[in-house]
C-alpha cells in the first residue's frame, strides 16, 4: 500500500465517483486509470481512480462524498492499493439525512449511477435538481458496480447508520463564489478540523462568522457546505421556530440549541436572516427581540466554554444589524458574498443543467446575457426553460392528462436554445424590481453606432482598469475616479455606460434624480448612503447616475438650495469614501455640464470628461441597416442613402430611433390593409420622410421626397433647379 495525503478534488461536480494520483505514482504500484482502489483512512472505503499527469505525486484528490466515507479531512494521511473490480448484484440503500416521501420515491425511480461502491459507503443522487445523499446499507459483493443491472431495493426511511448526518450540499455544488470559498476554508473550516494550531498560537479562532449579500447569492449554500466540509452537525437557527407566546421560552430555545452544539461539537450553527431577531434596538423593536437578542449575545460570548462550536449568520440587511453583534468575539468575521462574475455564471449554469437533456446550448453566451443575475435567478432560468420544453415536447393536453408517461415518450423531451430563449421571456431576476434599480442582459458596443472616440476612452479608462486592476495597481494608477459623459438628449450616453459595463463584465446600476430627491429631512442623504449601499451589494458594478445635473447643481446660498446642497454634500462625502477595491466604478451623464457642481469636477471623482454629440450624416445608413436588420426588408441601401441625403447633417440616435419607428408603424398599416407578410418596402419609406419630418434639411418639403434609383450614367438627363421649380429628376 502507498500513504498520500488527501486535498479536495478540482471543481468537477462530486458525487462520490472518483480519486485522483498521480499517473507515475499509478503505474508505479500497478494501479490502473479507471480501475477501482481501496482506501484506508479513520475507515475503509473504494472508489474509481483517475490518473493525472501534473498532479503531486504525495497527493489523493478526492472530493466530499469520498472523504466522508474514508472518515478523513483534508490533510489526513490515506493508504491506498489496487483491488479487483466486481459488478454490485444487489443491494439495499436508503436516505441519510431524512424520510423520503411518496412522492420523492416515485421520481426516484430506479437508480442509474454507474459508482463503485462498498457496504456503508455514502453517494449522492438528484432528485428534482436537489442532491440527496445515500447510504449502502447491505450489499452484494463488499464492493462493486452499482448500476442500473443492478437489483437495488430503495428504502423510504431514514439510515441509522449512516457515517455522519451532514448537509448533502458541497462545495462543488455552489458556483461562481471561489473566491468567497477559500475565504471560508481558512477562516471556519481550519478552526473546526485543526484547533491545536490556534491553541498553539496562544490565540483563539474564530467564533462567529456574518455571510451577508443580496438573496439568492448562496449564503446558506456556503454554510451547508461547510458543515459537509469540516464533517461536523449542522444546526439551523430561524426566527419562528424560537419565537414563543410564553414568557422566557424563547430564550430558552437559544439556550438549547447552543448546548446541542456543545454537546455534539464539532458544530455549526447557522442563523439565517440574522436581523429579523438581531436588529438594532436603538430602532423601534419589541421587547421579546430584545430579550432574545440579549440571550444571543451571551451565548456568543460563551461565559462557559463553547468548544468546537462555530456560529454562522446571513443577512441581506447588514445595516440593520445591532452593532453589539458586531464586535470582535463574536462576530469576529464578515465575509461578502457577491453576484457571480461571467466566469461564476457559466459555472452555475453548469451546476443547474447538468441533469437536464440537454441539445446543444452555449452557456458561455447565457452566461454573458445574464449579467447582474443571482445563482438563484439561474436556477430560475434552468427551471423555466425544462418548463418550456416540457409544455412544447408534450402539449398542455397530454400534461394534464392523468396516464404515465411511458420511457419511450420521455425520451423525446430535450431542452434546446428556444426553450431557454422562452424561458429567459418569462423570468424575472431579483435585481430589476423595484429595491434594486439594477440592469439585466447585455449591450455591446457594437450596438452602439458611430462614438468612436468616446468609445476608446472609455475602453481605456474604464474597462481596462477593471479588467487588468494588477497593471494599474503596479503603477500606482487608482480607477476610483469617476466618468462624465455630456452631450445632447438622445445621444446613446446611457446605452455607452451599458456597453462599457458589459464589456467589463460587471453589473450596471443606473439611478436618477427620483431616486434620491424626497420632501422629507435627511431622507434624501439616506437615499444617497443607500444607493452606494446597494451598489457595494452588486460590486463589482458601474454606478450610473442619469441626468447628474438634477442632482449634483452647483450649490449657492440661498434657503431654498439648501436641500440640494445637502444631498450634493451627502454624495461628495459617499464618492471620497469610494476604494478601488471596493468594485464601485463611477460614470454620470448630463446635458448642461455647465450646472454641476465644480467640486464633482475635480481629481478622484469625476476627473474625466467625455462628449457624446449627434451622429454625422456618413453613420446614418449603418444605423437604419442595423435599426432594421431583423426584419424582412425590400429597401436597398442605394434608396436609404438617397433619403439620407435630404436629411440634415448632424442627428441624435433618438432621432433616428424615431425615424425607424416611424417606418414600422406605417408598414404594420399597410400590411394590415393588404393583408400581406411584413416586409418593409421603399413605398413605405418614401412615406416614412413624408410624415417625419423633424430631420429634413432647411427648406426641403414633405412632397419633394427623392429616392435615387439605381440608373445607367448614360440614361441620366440634364435636369436644372430654379428658385420657382420643384426638383425634378427624369
Amino acid at each position: 500500500m502507498i500513504s498520500l495525503t488527501c486535498t479536495d478534488i478540482p471543481r468537477e461536480g462530486d458525487s462520490g465517483k472518483f480519486v485522483e494520483i498521480n499517473t507515475e505514482v499509478a503505474e508505479h504500484y500497478g494501479i490502473v486509470n479507471g480501475a477501482p482502489i481501496k482506501i484506508k483512512g479513520g475507515k475503509t472505503t473504494v472508489a474509481i481512480v483517475q490518473c493525472q499527469p501534473n498532479l503531486d505525486p504525495n497527493i489523493i484528490s478526492m472530493g466530499s462524498t469520498i472523504r466522508i466515507n474514508a472518515k478523513v479531512r483534508e490533510g489526513d494521511e490515506v493508504e491506498i492499493a489496487a483491488v479487483s473490480a466486481a459488478p454490485m448484484e444487489a443491494a439495499v440503500i436508503a436516505p441519510v439525512a431524512r424520510d423520503l416521501t411518496e412522492a420523492e420515491m416515485e421520481m426516484l425511480g430506479s437508480l442509474n449511477l454507474d459508482v463503485y461502491l462498498s457496504k456503508l459507503d455514502h453517494f449522492i443522487s438528484y432528485i428534482n435538481g436537489e442532491p440527496i445523499e445515500f447510504q449502502i446499507m447491505k450489499c452484494k459483493p463488499s464492493h462493486g458496480w452499482l448500476t442500473s443491472a443492478t437489483n437495488c431495493k430503495i428504502s423510504s426511511k431514514k439510515s441509522r447508520k449512516a457515517t455522519i448526518e451532514v448537509p448533502s450540499i458541497s462545495f462543488d455544488d455552489i458556483g461562481g463564489l471561489d473566491d468567497t470559498i477559500e475565504d471560508i476554508k481558512e477562516i471556519a473550516i481550519v478552526p473546526l478540523v485543526h484547533p491545536e494550531v490556534y491553541i498553539k498560537s496562544g490565540q483563539e479562532p474564530p467564533k462567529g462568522i456574518l455571510l451577508y449579500g443580496p438573496p439568492g447569492v448562496g449564503k446558506t449554500l456556503l454554510a451547508k457546505a461547510l458543515a459537509r466540509e469540516a464533517q461536523c452537525k449542522f444546526i439551523t437557527i430561524s426566527g419562528p421556530e424560537i419565537i414563543s407566546a410564553r414568557y422566557g421560552d424563547s430564550e430558552k430555545a437559544v439556550r438549547e440549541i447552543f448546548q446541542q452544539a456543545k454537546r455534539e461539537a464539532p458544530a455549526v450553527i447557522y442563523i439565517d436572516e440574522i436581523d429579523a431577531i438581531a436588529g438594532n434596538r436603538k430602532d423601534s423593536r419589541g421587547e421579546l427581540e430584545k430579550r432574545i437578542l440579549t440571550q444571543l449575545l451571551i451565548e456568543l460570548d460563551g461565559f462557559e466554554e463553547r468548544g468546537q462550536v462555530l456560529v454562522v449568520g446571513s443577512t441581506n440587511m447588514m445595516e440593520t444589524i445591532d452593532p453589539a453583534l458586531l464586535r470582535a468575539g463574536r462576530f469576529d468575521r464578515r465575509i461578502h458574498v457577491p453576484y457571480p462574475d461571467i466566469t461564476g455564471r457559466e459555472h452555475i449554469l453548469e451546476i443547474h443543467s447538468r441533469n437536464m437533456p440537454l441539445e446543444e446550448i452555449d452557456l458561455a453566451e447565457w452566461a454573458k446575457r445574464t449579467v447582474g443575475c443571482s445563482g438563484a435567478d439561474l436556477a430560475n432560468l434552468c427551471r423555466h426553460a425544462s418548463s418550456t420544453a416540457i409544455k412544447r415536447t408534450f402539449g398542455l393536453q397530454r400534461l394534464i392528462n392523468p396516464d404515465s408517461f411511458s420511457e419511450e415518450e420521455l425520451t423525446e423531451l430535450k431542452v434546446n436554445q428556444e426553450d431557454f430563449e422562452g424561458g429567459f421571456e418569462n423570468f424575472t431576476p431579483w435585481a430589476t424590481s423595484e429595491r434594486r434599480p439594477a440592469s439585466i442582459g447585455r449591450v455591446e458596443f457594437d450596438d452602439v453606432v458611430g462614438h468612436d472616440v468616446a468609445k476608446n476612452e472609455l475602453i481605456d479608462h474604464l474597462v481596462q482598469p477593471i479588467n487588468h486592476p494588477e497593471i494599474y495597481r503596479s503603477l500606482g494608477i487608482s480607477s476610483s475616479g469617476g466618468i462624465l459623459l455630456h452631450g445632447p438628449p438622445g445621444t446613446g450616453k446611457t446605452m455607452l455606460g451599458k456597453a462599457a459595463a458589459s464589456l467589463a463584465n460587471v453589473q450596471f446600476m443606473a439611478v436618477s434624480g427620483p431616486d434620491f430627491l424626497s420632501k422629507w429631512v435627511g431622507e434624501s442623504e439616506r437615499a444617497v448612503r443607500e444607493i452606494f449601499q446597494r451598489a457595494e451589494e452588486l460590486a463589482p458594478v458601474v454606478l450610473f447616475f442619469d441626468e447628474f445635473d438634477a442632482i449634483g447643481r452647483a450649490r449657492s446660498n440661498s434657503e431654498s438650495a439648501h436641500h440640494s446642497s445637502s444631498v450634493v454634500a451627502q454624495l461628495l462625502t459617499m464618492m471620497d469614501g469610494l476604494k478601488s477595491s471596493d468594485g464601485i466604478y463611477l460614470m454620470a451623464s448630463t446635458n448642461k455640464p455647465e450646472l454641476i457642481d465644480e467640486a464633482f469636477l475635480r481629481q478622484g471623482r469625476f476627473n474625466r470628461s467625455i462628449e457624446v454629440g449627434p451622429l454625422e450624416k456618413e453613420k446614418f445608413l449603418e444605423f437604419f441597416l442595423k435599426a432594421t436588420n431583423n426584419i424582412a426588408s425590400d429597401i436597398s441601401e442605394l434608396e436609404w442613402t438617397g433619403c439620407i441625403s435630404q436629411m440634415k447633417d448632424r442627428a441624435t440616435g433618438a432621432e433616428l430611433q424615431g425615424l425607424v419607428e416611424s417606418l414600422k408603424h406605417i408598414t404594420a398599416r399597410r400590411c394590415i390593409v393588404q393583408k400581406t407578410q411584413v416586409c418593409l418596402k421603399k413605398e413605405d419609406l418614401m412615406k416614412t420622410f413624408s410624415e417625419y419630418r423633424i430631420l429634413n434639411v432647411a427648406g426641403y418639403q414633405p412632397e419633394q421626397v427623392i429616392i435615387e434609383e439605381e440608373w445607367e450614367q448614360e440614361d441620366i438627363e440634364d435636369w436644372t433647379n430654379d428658385e420657382d421649380d420643384d426638383w425634378v429628376v427624369p
